[in-house]
């Protein structure tokens, strides 16, 4: 039965206007000078300009992590718990990924997700967690990493070997840190995005970017148009805050980036909304938007990571969801947003969605031991706008009847209209960790799911999972390896973490719209990370 909302409330701050310069024209078909020293990787490594990375102090978070493989968990009333029986063979690697021409050619939906090839992605970069993002357009497949990007045939072919973002963003940025990058392809405007952070590498600098790449065509492999859009001004005035964790969205009046801001060297300040006028975009115009800053979930708490949604069709608004994120060890709400008139005067206006709990994960165990795994934290990780509904998912804390709690995914489908929650599941498995999910929703209304699996006689490796819209609610499908982990992984960063993630891509194909791809990492040999792509269809 769907759950109780709230009515809609208004956002209390009002939207404030802002400018960049017109975009500058890109070539990644151009040959590259010599790579400066800013390209290597150790030069990079600012030092983070806030002692925390989350909501609440660095000592707050430790606690609820140190108590996450032991807290008592509230009883996950309305959620339906699945146990993954997926099975433990790897699927063969398989570039060949056409799909069949015309109806004729489709295969009638099955129990499981069809499998449709996989190969190889980005390398290990030096860099750590490499933050896998994607997009699939009419012919190519996009990913990127920290710091790289790269495009390839939906073959497996390369198209575009990697290079740094520091060369792709060249023309607008030099000396500069760049991080956190963000894919997709604006089905609207047949389109290719990208979108990343930036700082400049000068410890004492003060200044922060929003990084914007545009295609200038359907084709990734032709000009882009680069932007740099200073992210420490709310609209048009400055602040001293910096933008971490970037978040992309799209519909087919503008882009969506949002972002947690921190203060230069103090905490976590506030979650801000850019909505970009795409029209000027696509030509390499001025670049205009409105910000939305200070969000607040219906109890007065801050909201921390809000993702705008990848919207399919034209509804009446761009939808975001969060989590909600304090101090408490479990939660049991979502905040659904929506904006309206977003170009010329954009409206918000949130709902509460009741969920079943969910909370901190504990790290993930792995294979040969070691530290573990960071598994994150209960941020949204990605939300999609389709048919109506709003898909998301986050990593939560789930106990499958053991002495210890096991980190799960959690996905939800919400009624984009009157913001009931239409069904929720939690995918896990007894002795075994499920880590960074992302979610993708296909014409049909079945939805697929990938994400990182890990465990002592395990390590960690690639999985999807799907559901077809018929399944019982709740429900999905068990597991398919993608791609098994080959090591063990310790990647211990300046706070003790040994790091994984951050978020995984997912994307659904503008030339089969039952087919999605995926893209993830997965602990390679020699305690280095590797990425896969693959991709599948009910």
């Amino acid at each position: 039965m769907p759950k109780r909302v709230l009515e809609v409330q208004s956002h209390k701050g009002k939207p404030g206007a802002g400018k960049a310069a017109k975009g500058i024209s890109f070539d990644p078909g151009q040959e590259l000078p010599a790579a400066p020293s800013f390209d290597v990787v150790t030069d990079l490594d600012r030092p983070r300009p806030s002692p925390t990375r989350y909501p609440i102090d660095q000592a707050a978070f430790a606690a609820l992590e140190a108590a996450a493989k032991k807290v008592k968990l509230p009883v996950k009333k309305g959620s339906t718990l699945v146990r993954d029986k997926g099975k433990k063979q790897e699927l063969a690697q398989s570039p060949g990924m056409a799909a069949p021409e015309g109806p004729a050619g489709f295969a009638e939906p099955s129990a499981a997700p069809i499998a449709l090839g996989n190969f190889q992605g980005i390398a290990d970069t030096g860099w750590f967690p490499p933050d896998c993002t994607m997009a699939t357009g009419p012919q190519h497949v996009l990913v990127s990493v920290n710091s790289s990007v790269a495009v390839y045939s939906k073959a497996g072919a390369v198209a575009q070997a990697p290079r740094t973002l520091s060369a792709w963003f060249g023309n607008v940025i030099t000396g500069a840190k760049i991080f956190d990058p963000r894919a997709l392809f604006d089905q609207h405007a047949n389109r290719w995005v990208l979108l990343a952070a930036a700082m400049p590498s000068d410890p004492n600098s003060r200044q922060s970017y929003f990084l914007l790449s545009i295609s200038q065509s359907a084709d990734p492999l032709g000009a882009w148009w680069n932007y740099k859009l200073d992210a420490t001004k709310d609209g048009s005035t400055p602040t001293g805050n910096w933008a971490d964790y970037p978040c992309l969205g799209v519909d087919h009046q503008a882009i969506y980036v949002a972002a947690n801001m921190f203060k230069f060297g103090g905490g976590f300040a506030y979650a801000k909304l850019r909505i970009l006028n795409k029209s000027p975009l696509l030509t390499g115009g001025v670049a205009t938007w409105f910000d939305f800053t200070k969000l607040q979930n219906q109890d007065a708490s801050l909201v921390f990571t809000v993702q705008p949604c990848h919207t399919f069709g034209a509804p009446q608004a761009e939808y975001l969801v969060n989590s909600y994120f304090t101090a408490a060890p479990t939660h049991n709400q979502l905040t659904l947003w929506s904006v309206t008139n977003p170009t010329t005067a954009p409206v918000l206006t949130r709902r509460t969605v009741t969920t079943a709990p969910y909370g901190q994960p504990p790290q993930a165990d792995q294979k040969g031991g070691g530290a573990a795994l960071n598994s994150g934290d209960v941020r949204v990780l990605n939300a999609v706008s389709r048919g109506g509904s709003v898909w998301a998912a986050l990593t939560t804390v789930h106990n499958w009847g053991e002495n210890v709690n096991r980190t799960a995914a959690h996905w939800f489908q919400i009624n984009a209209t009157n913001g009931a929650l239409t069904q929720q599941g939690v995918f896990g498995a007894k002795g075994l960790h499920y880590f960074y999910p992302a979610v993708m929703p296909d014409t049909n209304g079945n939805m697929m799911m990938v994400f990182c699996r890990s465990g002592t006689v395990e390590f960690a490796s690639i999985r999807y999972t799907g559901r077809k819209s018929t399944d019982p609610l709740g429900q999905l499908q068990g597991s398919v390896l993608l791609k098994a982990g080959l090591g063990n992984s310790q990647r211990i960063d300046n706070q003790g973490r040994n790091r994984w993630g951050d978020y995984a891509g997912i994307a659904v194909d503008p030339a089969d719209p039952r087919q999605v791809w995926f893209y993830s990492m997965f602990a390679d040999a020699g305690n280095k990370w590797g990425t896969w792509v693959g991709a599948a269809r009910f």
